[in-house]
């Protein structure tokens, strides 16, 4: 995200001092969380990947399925109930990837 200076409070400092900062235009970059490419950040896909692996899924699948978009909570009461982890997979697939 790029972020006009005077609008992020932030002042730039050149080699022997304030440098000049009037000129239009000048940005910044404001660092924000890295993201997986779901768009969920990496300690939340972390976290899922954590919790699959914990209910019995395989590290491959747990990886794979904590960067999608699919129910985590479903996933987990699917095994809960009884469902193998590979077959609850299957069965919360989206239908663009079931084929």
């Amino acid at each position: 995200m790029l972020v006009p200076l005077g609008a992020a409070g932030l002042t730039a400092v050149g080699k022997t001092g304030p440098a000049a900062c009037s000129q239009q235009g000048m940005t910044v970059r404001i660092p924000h969380e890295p993201r997986m490419s779901g768009g969920a950040p990496a300690e939340v896909v972390e976290w899922r990947r954590h919790r699959l692996v914990e209910h019995g899924f395989p590290l491959g699948l747990a990886w794979r399925l904590a960067r999608q978009q699919v129910d985590l909570h479903a996933l987990l009461e699917l095994v809960d109930r009884g469902c193998p982890p590979e077959l609850a997979a299957r069965i919360l697939a989206p239908l663009d990837e079931a084929g």
